[in-house]
């Protein structure tokens, strides 16, 4: 028997249960641990591996105890309330790392399996969650290693979703640990892993008030952390006229006597309250509560309107100035985060809020952003209105095309470029004939010019099309702006298929979406009548093999059944397409300057 190998070889003794753990962990199956005469003795030896003074036995009895729960149930039910609370006392003393990390895993384990057997919960869970959340919260406090403190806020929430009645009593012990994580900390950043842990946690706490009482301390945890990041905003904008906050009850942000320290911890601590509020937003209440989209809306937007222009008169601290300057991105990055997850939870409520958010969103695209900071703000365009009706109002769509269109730029062909290869081809005859270029020089050429250098800018082009494509679906959006974005993504889909994968990305695969992407949207805003569709019908064949075969079939039904209705979107007949230099007029061609787009002609 498989057992009987196992213990006669690899368990023999506790150096050995170490040393080859891995391959009798491999080794067991369901089939291995069903009843037989040697079960009982396996049982025997995991318990003695788990008594064994050895730390390294110990930390092996527990693997092999979860192993041996994982596979067979009817093993844990037997021997699960001895194992639990030998790995129970394993938490309350010193051990080493991974004994403590087995024994929690184990733990979280069993006591989330017994929720179905109700013998199991009665005598293993109802005593055992208590003492082992406490040792949880006594971990989070005192363990310096971040990934076991992830591990334990885990758990923890685990344990408090799945037990909230049990961990009633120690609500106010695990509130206080999260506040301490997302409270912040300078000059150390908070650990990520275990920042989004402490929000998942803090998320679920309201489990604990049970149906009644949940909405009520639900509520109660997002005012508290929207008035956290009241606070944690203000410290940083010390600097700024505080003429454009509206909050009723500001405060003066955090104390601390350096004020360089004061800008890091305030920060930190708007970050991980903004983590801590978007976990709010994405966690499940039993009952219908009130969301206050009011103030969440009212925070994005002064984190928005956050700009570098403005100064306070009076003496200013030159340092605290310029730390304050820097991390104006952060905050607009910030806002993005807490956009996306409010359009998510509340959907198309944010309609009121959307054309105040797409004005000051394409602000900040005019101001040439950092990839990453780009990337952020094209994906709140994409979400705001995907989800809502159009804007309104000529201007604000036209700023926003010309905004999102700026992404597309390195696509193409610039005014710059054109007047390069001007100057390149009216060299002398002499210089000409200095320049020597051998045949097959460019294979021992170790520079490649690539057009998206990080996967940042590549992932900026895939968000600007997501962004330009319901852009362009607006109703009020100038005929100059909407002809000069059909001939960019015309342009652009005639020259992806001479571009080869390798001059767009060191990714290959992005130049095959981009351009799916863009024949995508030709089709679409080709797609605008009858008449339209039969005029692009090289163009919807090229693009529809990429698609899948669904999309392919309604393709194909727009083509054969033209009697059905048109489509409302007001979309441009192809005869509205300026394809040609000669019919751009004068909106258009000034349009185009200000992109900085050049054609053929202008070299």
């Amino acid at each position: 028997h498989p057992l009987k190998s196992l213990l006669q070889l690899q368990l023999a003794s506790d150096s050995s249960s170490v040393l080859h753990l891995s391959s009798v962990l491999s080794t067991l199956s369901e089939d291995i641990l069903s009843p037989s005469p040697h079960l009982q003795k396996w049982t025997s030896r995991v318990t003695a591996l788990i008594h064994s003074k050895d730390a390294g036995a110990r930390w092996a009895g527990i693997c092999i105890a979860y192993r041996t729960s994982s596979l067979s149930k009817s093993t844990m039910t037997e021997f699960a309330q001895s194992w639990a609370g030998l790995a129970l006392s394993i938490l309350t003393k010193p051990e080493p790392l991974p004994l403590l990390k087995a024994s929690i895993r184990y733990l979280r384990h069993v006591l989330s399996a017994a929720t179905d057997v109700p013998e199991l919960q009665r005598q293993l869970a109802t005593p055992t969650v208590p003492k082992f959340s406490q040792a949880l919260v006594s971990i989070v406090e005192r363990a310096a290693d971040y990934e076991l403190k992830a591990l334990a806020t885990d758990t923890l929430k685990d344990m408090v979703v799945l037990y909230p009645s049990l961990n009633r009593a120690l609500s106010s012990s695990i509130t206080n640990v999260c506040h301490q994580i997302l409270n912040g900390s300078a000059p150390q950043h908070t650990n990520k892993l275990l920042l989004h842990k402490a929000a998942s946690l803090y998320a679920v706490l309201h489990y604990t008030g049970g149906k009644v009482g949940a909405a009520n301390l639900w509520k109660k945890s997002v005012d508290e952390t929207l008035q956290c990041l009241w606070t944690a905003s203000m410290g940083l904008r010390t600097t700024f006229p505080g003429k454009a906050l509206n909050n009723p009850s500001p405060s003066n942000g955090l104390t601390c006597d350096d004020p360089v320290l004061a800008v890091a911890l305030n920060l930190d601590r708007l970050q991980c309250c903004a983590t801590a509020l978007c976990s709010l937003l994405r966690t499940t209440v039993q009952r219908p509560v009130h969301v206050p989209i009011g103030r969440i809306m009212e925070f994005c937007l002064f984190l928005l309107a956050c700009t570098a222009e403005e100064e306070k008169e009076g003496h200013v601290d030159a340092t605290v100035r310029a730390l304050e300057l820097a991390i104006v991105p952060e905050l607009q990055s910030s806002a993005c985060d807490l956009l996306l997850t409010a359009r998510s939870s509340v959907q198309h409520r944010l309609t009121p809020y959307v054309s105040r958010l797409v004005v000051m969103i394409t602000y900040h695209l005019e101001q040439n952003p950092l990839p990453c900071r780009r990337c952020s703000l094209l994906q709140c365009i994409q979400a705001l209105l995907s989800n809502s009706f159009p804007i309104s109002g000529e201007l604000s769509s036209t700023r926003l095309v010309k905004g999102v269109m700026l992404s597309l730029m390195p696509l193409l062909s610039t005014q710059s470029d054109a007047h390069t290869g001007e100057m390149s081809s009216g060299q002398s005859k002499k210089g000409r004939k200095r320049r020597r270029d051998y045949e097959g020089d460019e294979v021992f050429r170790l520079s490649k010019d690539v057009i998206c250098s990080s996967i940042a800018e590549g992932k900026v082009i895939l968000c600007a099309l997501d962004a330009l494509q319901v852009a362009m679906r607006g109703p009020e959006l100038q005929s100059a702006i909407r002809s000069l974005a059909c001939r960019v993504m015309l342009s652009l889909s005639l020259s992806l298929t001479a571009m080869s994968r390798s001059s767009l990305s060191q990714d290959v695969h992005l130049h095959s979406l981009v351009l799916a992407k863009v024949n995508g949207m030709c089709l679409e805003l080709a797609r605008g009548t009858t008449s339209a569709m039969s005029r692009s019908l090289g163009l919807v064949l090229r693009s529809t093999t990429m698609q899948i075969k669904l999309q392919l079939q309604q393709e194909a039904d727009l083509l054969l059944h033209p009697r059905g209705p048109p489509l409302v979107r007001p979309l441009p007949h192809v005869e509205a397409l300026s394809l040609f230099r000669a019919e751009e007029n004068n909106e258009e061609l000034a349009a185009r300057r200000s992109l900085a787009l050049a054609t053929t002609y202008d070299a």
